[in-house]
């Protein structure tokens, strides 16, 4: 039973990295199109960065929920 339980925590911990890294690119993701953001000049393109932004937000949003997750899996294993 601890083989499997040592197996399981290892997939979370590493999941767990994996989502620290997806909210990081995100994050950078974000950082830069704010940039590009004050430096646009028309409309359109402002409103197209702000999706983009927005979609990052989302993303950010649905990772942070990920290692939530994984957090309370790796606090059951225990």
């Amino acid at each position: 039973m601890n083989f499997l339980k040592g197996k399981i925590k290892k997939y979370n911990e590493k999941k767990l990295k994996d989502a620290l890294k997806k909210i990081e690119f995100y994050t950078d993701g974000k950082r830069h199109l704010e940039a590009q953001l004050k430096i646009a000049i028309d409309d359109e393109s402002k409103m197209e960065i702000k999706e983009k932004i927005e979609q990052n937000n989302e993303f950010i949003d649905i990772w942070k929920k990920n290692i939530e997750i994984i957090n309370k899996q790796l606090k059951k294993l225990e």
